[in-house]
């Protein structure tokens, strides 16, 4: 097998069996094996992940990479090739095999080639990273390339709830010197990403006849004068800001309450998110949206539980190496290399390495019920992978 170094004639080589054709095809296969998260239950019949990690298993074994697939907890799988490599450092590509729901979404595993883009659901969030990965192990298959160091491909399950299929990885390994997540960044490269937590706003009062709601107290109104103050928590959340992220932000996703219009209410629940900046914490930042609602008042007694789901936050380390292997690489392939941050959460905290985040498709199609990826970004994010792995060993 012929070695490499970053830029040389085998990377050129290499970048020119790259196969638009074959991308989009493994991509609609990808589509078409349903793998929608089940957000805590268990997976319905058919809709798990393990058919797209068998699948990862099976293109990977088929060109020499050892492979195995992980059941980590109950109808939930990883799957995990590896290519061994010379002494340099590893890499590793990961990402989810998990999609979001798909109620209302015409034909969701169709996996459509049109136009010049792939469509349904997870063409980009994420799947187009997955057929990305399975490409660059073609090419190095096909011209019998091995490399610097050795590469892995990681699928991953649960990173649209509770990121249980990372975390089971990075438990377990391997450790690696690199990861590269392949979220759709718009062919950005992003060095740190968002986290999340979840609370929920519990308001209590008085439930009595509708005809009579001097004699109660209506929880939903007591609900609604604490939210009044929300604009004023998100001006004071816009006051700090990360270089790469911005400014932390805070959504009102979810509001129940009261039984019947004749029935004072006596109970409104409204669920809150947060995004977290690195450094920050669930904890901490439940402290201070509790101290910004009580500045508001509002009737009624009120409670912010602990968070129910969080995701942590992540940013690469600065100067590290991986940063400079696909900078290098973008360059080549007339790629921005300005350093982001990735606006969403993903599972980049808990794989125990180094992440950076590049990937082809954008959050704007991501979970909306038209999703799609052009083929363009998928030929282009391949030979961004294909140049990292021969530069970062």
């Amino acid at each position: 097998m012929a070695s490499t170094g970053a830029g040389d004639a085998v990377a050129e080589q290499c970048v020119a069996r790259i196969d638009r054709e074959r991308l989009a095809a493994t991509l609609g296969e990808l589509i078409g094996l349903p793998s929608v998260n089940p957000f805590g239950d268990a997976p319905r019949d058919g809709q798990g992940e393990q058919r797209v990690a068998q699948y990862l298993n099976d293109r990977l074994e088929r060109l020499g990479w050892g492979c195995e697939v992980v059941e980590y907890a109950a109808g939930r799988y990883n799957a995990i090739g590896r290519l061994a490599g010379g002494g340099g450092r590893s890499l590793m590509f990961a990402g989810h095999l998990d999609t979001v729901e798909t109620t209302d979404y015409p034909e969701p595993f169709a996996g459509t080639v049109r136009d010049g883009r792939v469509y349904g659901r997870g063409a980009c969030d994420m799947k187009a990273a997955l057929a990305c990965y399975l490409e660059v192990a073609e090419v190095l298959a096909e011209q019998a390339v091995s490399p610097p160091g050795e590469v892995f491909v990681a699928g991953v399950g649960d990173e649209e709830f509770r990121q249980e299929g990372a975390k089971a990885l990075g438990a377990s390994g391997p450790l690696v010197d690199g990861v590269i997540i392949g979220e759709p960044t718009e062919l950005t490269i992003c060095h740190a990403t968002k986290g999340l937590a979840a609370y929920d706003l519990v308001v209590t009062g008085e439930a009595t006849h509708g005809s009579v709601p001097q004699h109660g107290s209506n929880a939903i109104l007591g609900a609604a004068a604490l939210l009044t103050s929300f604009g004023d928590y998100q001006r004071l959340l816009a006051e700090r800001s990360h270089p790469l992220l911005g400014p932390p932000t805070a959504n009102v996703g979810v509001i129940e309450g009261g039984v019947r219009p004749n029935i004072v209410p006596a109970r409104c629940e409204v669920q809150l998110s947060r995004r977290l900046l690195p450094g920050e914490t669930a904890a901490g930042a439940r402290e201070e949206l509790v101290r910004s609602l009580a500045r508001a008042g509002g009737g009624g007694q009120w409670s912010v539980g602990d968070a129910w789901w969080t995701v942590e936050p992540y940013e690469l380390p600065a100067g590290h190496p991986l940063a400079g292997a696909i900078a290098g690489a973008a360059g080549c392939c007339g790629v921005d290399t300005e350093p982001r941050g990735f606006p969403a959460s993903s599972d980049a905290a808990y794989f125990g390495s180094p992440v950076v985040l590049f990937g082809p498709g954008s959050l704007a199609q991501a979970h909306s019920l038209d999703e799609w990826v052009s083929v363009a970004d998928l030929v282009t994010a391949t030979e961004v992978y294909v140049r990292t792995v021969l530069a970062f060993g």
